[in-house]
């Protein structure tokens, strides 16, 4: 096996193209473990790895993609239902399994349906950008046994299925994917309303991705989640109801919890009819950021706050401007009088109006980043 630990992102593609042949396998890490795979195209490196492995079936075979992009330029259809799991989840340690009428995924269909994810690890995903088509993965292991879960137990028992091996500096072993399976039809292949079934739980709880799907949460956070970003909530959920909106807006701030609502932002709620007198503001949490599907800061200083510390999470965060394709923070109105908080209120307004326009179903592929 000819392995190369970390190269240059200049040097990556230049290695692929010199030493990658067709029906090479490959030694990779996504991001949380360590697999055995190879291009879609090659049906022989796939009967090779199936033979390796002493499978009989097609389950099993993960499709790693680099980005959900490809999958619409692809032209393989994504259930509308599914875009928010996808865009919250990935890149991440989420397996999804979902129906695919297309030919070329025919030697790891299994009922008509692949398993889809976007890994973690940056330098696969690039990989997989050059190869221009997905690497399929699987575990590195005999059924029945185990799967190998470092390197040095693969280099000593497996070194002879891999023909090429790419992998960071620093790789850190945890929870295999958590896989879910997306369902629209029932046994019979009528059309029911689509659900999500749990194939395997491990490194997320499937009770959140559950959550994600019937009701996806828009965070909104400012400093002390006691003027801003109350304002934001209460708004979104006022306008999302009109709309008819699968969403659920929650709000959180930078300080410590429990504080009402400041006045004026309950007035200028309350002019509207919207009554946020039980508001209390919440910190930020891994738990809190987690179970958001969004999250939008007020300013930028706080977006950067959030992805200092908590980067796994960074994917998923915007200022509320630079999502909707402004630029600027929306002021802090703290001890300002009540015309100022006006001018502010109606600033998160409009830019609430516009990401309604956004996440209406039939805008949702063209927010795709």
């Amino acid at each position: 096996m000819k392995l190369f630990k970390n190269p240059r992102p200049k040097e990556l593609k230049t290695i692929i193209e010199k030493n990658w042949m067709p029906d090479n396998t490959v030694l990779h890490y996504t991001g949380n473990m360590f697999g055995i795979g190879c291009r879609l195209t090659s049906d022989k490196a796939i009967q090779r790895i199936s033979g390796l492995k002493q499978r009989t079936d097609k389950s099993g075979y993960i499709a790693l993609i680099s980005d959900i992009t490809w999958l619409f330029e692809q032209g393989i259809e994504v259930p509308q239902s599914l875009l928010h799991i996808l865009h919250h989840y990935w890149p991440g340690n989420l397996t999804i399994v979902m129906p695919v009428k297309n030919k070329r995924f025919d030697t790891i269909s299994v009922n008509g349906k692949v398993d889809f994810r976007v890994p973690g690890d940056y330098m696969l995903r690039q990989i997989i950008d050059y190869l221009g088509e997905p690497l399929i993965s699987t575990s590195i292991n005999v059924s029945g046994i185990p799967p190998a879960e470092n390197l040095k137990d693969i280099t000593k028992r497996y070194e002879s299925w891999f023909d090429l091996g790419f992998i960071p500096n620093e790789t850190e072993l945890t929870e295999p994917s958590t896989i879910i399976e997306y369902a629209d039809t029932d046994a019979e292949g009528k059309p029911i309303k689509p659900y999500l079934k749990c194939l395997r739980e491990s490194a997320i709880p499937f009770y959140e991705i559950k959550q994600s799907f019937t009701e996806p949460t828009v965070l909104f956070v400012c400093t002390g989640n006691i003027c801003r970003s109350p304002i934001a909530e209460y708004l979104f959920n006022h306008y999302a109801a009109i709309h008819k909106l699968p969403y659920l807006a929650k709000s959180a701030g930078l300080l410590e919890s429990g504080a009402h609502i400041s006045f004026n932002s309950q007035q200028l709620l309350k002019e509207q009819g919207i009554n946020a007198e039980m508001h209390r503001s919440r910190k930020i949490n891994p738990e809190i950021l987690g179970g958001s599907w969004l999250i939008l800061t007020m300013e930028a200083r706080q977006r950067d706050i959030i992805n200092m510390n908590y980067p796994d999470y960074s994917n998923k965060v915007f200022t509320l401007n630079e999502y909707i394709g402004d630029k600027g923070d929306i002021d802090d109105p703290i001890n300002k009088g009540i015309d100022y908080y006006r001018s502010i209120y109606e600033q998160i307004e409009q830019a609430l109006q516009k990401l309604i326009v956004m996440l209406k179903p039939v805008n949702y592929e063209q927010k795709d980043k």
